[in-house]
């Protein structure tokens, strides 16, 4: 693939991250007040651990992220506190590899949303958005509890090629 094709793929790429993101905006408000569930609110990502090995994923010294879940519906952003932002001006004086090296690394970012259900300690989220087309309209099934401020969220493997099983955790903002 030519530089320019990977920038112009590159350039849509991001565009369609801040689509997914701009999926986070606030549901209309629902006719009858939402009665809530344990996981309510909104939520700031704390750290991620495979827990098949134990080994520490990443956590908030290095990523951010942000979970809102509210009247059935839930949106996730994620990423890592280490991208670099540039100007119009300073993306114009780098060279075409330099740029294709800084949209990459803009790409260390993952953003979903759609409906949720809890059913006991059972977490099910339906992704009718995501930066990943590939789990678009799929299920995930997880087991959640909250420990005080503390949300445990326990995702199985979903199939070989999707990485380990992992348990995040999260910190209530409000």
């Amino acid at each position: 693939m030519k530089t320019t094709d990977r920038l112009t793929f590159l350039s849509l790429l991001v565009s369609g991250a801040a689509l997914a993101l701009g999926a986070c905006a606030a549901a209309p408000p629902m006719e009858e007040e939402d009665e809530g569930t344990l996981i309510t609110g909104v939520w700031a990502f704390v750290s991620e651990t495979n827990t098949e090995t134990g080994e520490l994923v990443r956590d908030d010294s290095t990523w951010s992220g942000i979970w809102v879940f509210t009247n059935g519906y839930h949106c996730l952003a994620r990423m890592d506190n280490n991208r670099t932002a540039r100007s119009a001006a300073e993306l114009a004086e780098l060279s075409p590899e330099e740029q294709v090296a800084h949209y990459e690394q803009l790409l260390n970012y993952s953003g979903t949303a759609g409906t949720y259900q809890i059913e006991g300690d059972t977490l099910r989220r339906q992704w009718d958005v995501s930066l990943g087309p590939d789990i678009i309209g799929l299920e995930s099934v997880a087991k959640v509890r909250v420990e005080g401020d503390r949300m445990f969220v326990d995702l199985p493997r979903r199939t070989e090629e999707s990485g380990p099983a992992v348990q995040v955790i999260y910190r209530r903002l409000e």
